[in-house]
């Protein structure tokens, strides 16, 4: 079970942190920004969790995901076939 206490802690060191290295910057919260850092700590609560074969598919359906982006010239079919061959011998 994720401790959400925890999470929302992760988050706001992360912030703080962000702040720490740059002292010049004002300090005023940003929702989009915080949000970054609570969806960042949540993310690797998650992560922490997980098994290694299980990491790796995450891993693996998030460059799948990632690949639609790549340009119109690069042929990214021969890459979407190999991660999804990766990704069903992990859940095979």
């Amino acid at each position: 079970m994720l401790n959400r206490s925890e999470i929302m802690k992760a988050a706001w060191a992360k912030w703080n942190a962000h702040f720490a290295a740059r002292p010049h910057i004002a300090r005023k919260l940003n929702r989009a920004d915080f949000g970054f850092y609570l969806a960042a700590a949540w993310h690797e609560a998650k992560a922490a969790q997980m098994t290694a074969p299980e990491r790796r598919a995450d891993r693996i359906t998030v460059e799948i995901d990632r690949l639609k982006y790549q340009s119109f010239r690069v042929n990214i079919e021969p890459r979407r076939r190999q991660l999804e061959t990766e990704l069903a011998a992990l859940a095979g």
